[in-house]
């Protein structure tokens, strides 16, 4: 095969991979669009369930006062408890949670004595030490409005799981904003596959689940050898269970659906990581638990995006063995503007179109950014976190 026929070939496949990645990316746009409107905000309309709100967290003195304050300030009508579970940290934070925040050890706790996963057994020992109708999770860099919980309560008269959006807080640079808009275009997929009924993602930063379906999934039984994946991993039992679930009730004339996106405009805000080597060794931690993925959206979701990434980067590296402008600029082009109209109605939904002048400068860099942590992923490289060693892909 000659050359040239050997580019033609390529260059076919990579505008294959495109066509289809355009088409997926204009069907979620077609679901987010069905969003429906935000739920009333009327406080008497909201049902009275007892919730917790709990909160693993480890050496987070710096962020532990804004969580708490924006936490105590929510206006929720019901009973309302906060379950801190302090993971071995060696700052003191835990002496800034007032009463009426419950603070707990993990050190007290037997079952994370052997662990890897160390959050999941926080979350499990919180959980289990409150008795609230509905919990609510949350990481320590965030700050929340103060009708976060109300309106997530509100979302659980017709599911038993409710997610949240979760967004970057506003921070100069470019690194925060590429991290802005990265999450953005995680919540526009977790929100579109909610909608098509098949939500694929989940934040624990904002993340509301019935106690009862998490007993009835068993906990974080199955997935609690994995260091991480506390939110998406538990979102797929979920829908494991709920699809069983469904279809009893669907024949019996009371379905419902089992887990829903939040509609309201206003996210709970996380700090960005400071730096790229901060947010690489954080995608690189995220990306190693994707093998563990069995839900067939996001693992074609995950496939799809990092073959269109990979053959957009392959084309421009062998630039000097091809020289066709043309294509090139065609494929980059096609990809940055079905991304970058996705990410505008996002970001205007949850006012922060400020990003967009990041966008440009980002659709250049992101491709190269998610090949590199796919690929280490790939090759087993993990990374540390919070002074804990990063281990094998094998032993996690």
């Amino acid at each position: 095969m000659s050359p040239e026929v050997f580019f033609d070939v390529c260059f076919a496949a990579a505008a294959l991979l495109v066509a289809v990645y355009v088409g997926w990316q204009l069907m979620n746009l077609g679901d987010w669009r069905r969003r429906p409107p935000d739920a009333k905000d009327r406080k008497d309309a909201v049902p009275a369930r007892s919730v917790a709100v709990v909160v693993p967290f480890r050496n987070e003195a710096a962020n532990l006062p804004a969580l708490w304050a924006s936490l105590a300030a929510q206006d929720y009508a019901g009973p309302l408890e906060y379950v801190f579970v302090d993971d071995h940290s060696t700052d003191g934070g835990a002496l800034l949670l007032p009463p009426p925040a419950t603070v707990l050890r993990l050190a007290d706790y037997p079952p994370a004595r052997t662990t890897l996963a160390h959050k999941k057994a926080a979350l499990t020992y919180a959980i289990g030490s409150t008795t609230a109708d509905l919990i609510v999770t949350t990481d320590a860099d965030c700050v929340w409005p103060t009708d976060g919980v109300r309106r997530l309560v509100a979302q659980t008269d017709s599911a038993d799981v409710v997610l949240g959006p979760v967004l970057v807080a506003a921070r100069p640079g470019f690194c925060a904003a590429f991290q802005g808009l990265d999450l953005a275009a995680y919540q526009f997929l977790t929100a579109a596959t909610a909608r098509r009924g098949r939500p694929v993602l989940a934040n624990g930063a904002c993340f509301a689940f019935r106690r009862a379906a998490f007993v009835g999934v068993g906990g974080y039984a199955g997935v609690d050898h994995l260091p991480s994946g506390d939110d998406v991993l538990l979102l797929h039992k979920f829908l494991a269970r709920t699809q069983v679930q469904g279809k009893v009730e669907k024949e019996q004339g009371q379905a419902r659906p089992g887990v829903s996106y939040s509609p309201t405009h206003h996210a709970v805000l996380t700090r960005p990581v400071a730096g790229w080597r901060a947010l690489w060794r954080q995608r690189l931690r995220w990306a190693g638990k994707a093998g563990s993925y069995t839900e067939p959206g996001l693992v074609f979701a995950q496939g799809l995006t990092f073959a269109v990434c990979a053959a957009l980067v392959t084309a421009l590296v062998t630039y000097p063995l091809h020289l066709r402008p043309r294509p090139l600029l065609l494929l980059w082009g096609t990809k940055a503007l079905v991304d970058g109209l996705c990410l505008a109605v996002v970001l205007r939904y949850y006012g922060q179109t400020r990003l967009l002048r990041w966008y440009p400068l980002a659709a250049v860099v992101y491709p190269f950014f998610l090949v590199g942590v796919g690929t280490a992923a790939l090759l087993g490289l993990r990374s540390p976190w919070k002074d804990r060693p990063g281990r094998p892909a094998g032993k996690q």
